[in-house]
């Protein structure tokens, strides 16, 4: 439904020239990554994580014993296990081939992850601890979270399907409504446009316009809380028209936010939601 273009990561795979050497120079940012996970194992686990994980040309992923994982359980019991999960597995694998991306979906699919949590981490985790220079500039997944979105929001348009990974099923989508699903998008979507001391341009919602379109096809509730609330998010959105909108924001932002303005004012969009953008737009309400 809609097309974006090609974030490059920042953090490279064994693809590129010297990665090896890049990666060392990250390390101490992404140290602080899984220190953020709060999960003593992982913690334990970090120069074992570095060595024979973030530095590995090629992570063995059908090794007997992990050593970094939390015991010899069995020969299943790989790094998808971690906390943090999926996106952290995916994050620090050297190799970002889609066959090696495929593999980790696979195990995850055949054995089962704590894929509610993982994905609640990648949805809600997305903009860095700290406010150095190099943190806001690689935000928390590096650029790949236009990669690994579609593993963790697994449909471009709402639906109550299921997925099934070891025993355990999940819906496709984290959240549970229609109305859900809109008001947690349009709200974090609105925030695409923060203030000069937080740029970070790479946030998974600037990739779900489609997903918040769909539910503009179900009976979005407009009651006062949501009015004002879109008021909120609209003055939010408002802030991509400023004349120095692009000394402010982070590119991909920008895109992101006008393109959201585009589905604020075509007219399948529900008629309360154009009204409030409009007035807002228009200087008749503010905040």
């Amino acid at each position: 439904m809609f097309e974006y273009e090609k974030i490059e990561p920042v953090f490279p795979g064994n693809h590129v020239k010297d990665w090896q050497k890049i990666r060392k120079k990250q390390w101490k940012f992404i140290k602080n990554i899984i220190e953020e996970c709060r999960s003593s194992a992982l913690k334990l686990s970090i120069p074992q994580i570095k060595k024979e994980y973030f530095l590995l040309e090629s992570p063995n992923f059908d090794a007997e014993y992990s050593k970094w994982a939390y015991s010899e359980i069995s020969a299943e019991y790989h790094p998808h296990q971690w906390d943090g999960g999926l996106w952290l597995t995916l994050l620090l694998c050297s190799d970002q081939s889609e066959a090696a991306w495929a593999n980790i979906w696979e195990r995850c699919v055949k054995y089962g992850c704590n894929y509610n949590f993982s994905r609640d981490m990648f949805i809600k985790y997305n903009t860095y601890i700290g406010q150095s220079e190099e943190s806001l500039a690689f935000g928390i997944f590096g650029g790949l979270e236009q990669r690994m979105l579609p593993y963790f929001v697994q449909s471009d348009v709402y639906t109550d399907d299921m997925i099934t990974l070891g025993r355990d099923e999940y819906r496709k989508i984290p959240w549970k409504s229609p109305q859900e699903t809109f008001l947690q998008i349009f709200f974090y979507m609105s925030k695409l446009t923060p203030n000069k001391s937080n740029p970070c341009g790479f946030v998974p919602y600037q990739w779900l316009h489609g997903l918040l379109v769909s539910t503009f096809s179900y009976d979005l509730l407009s009651d006062k809380d949501s009015e004002s609330d879109a008021v909120y998010n609209c003055c939010d959105i408002k802030n991509g028209l400023r004349d120095d909108a692009e000394e402010l924001y982070h590119p991909n932002n920008i895109k992101a936010n006008r393109l959201m303005i585009e589905i604020l004012e075509d007219e399948g969009t529900p008629q309360w939601l154009r009204k409030i953008w409009a007035d807002v737009r228009d200087g008749k309400v503010s905040v």
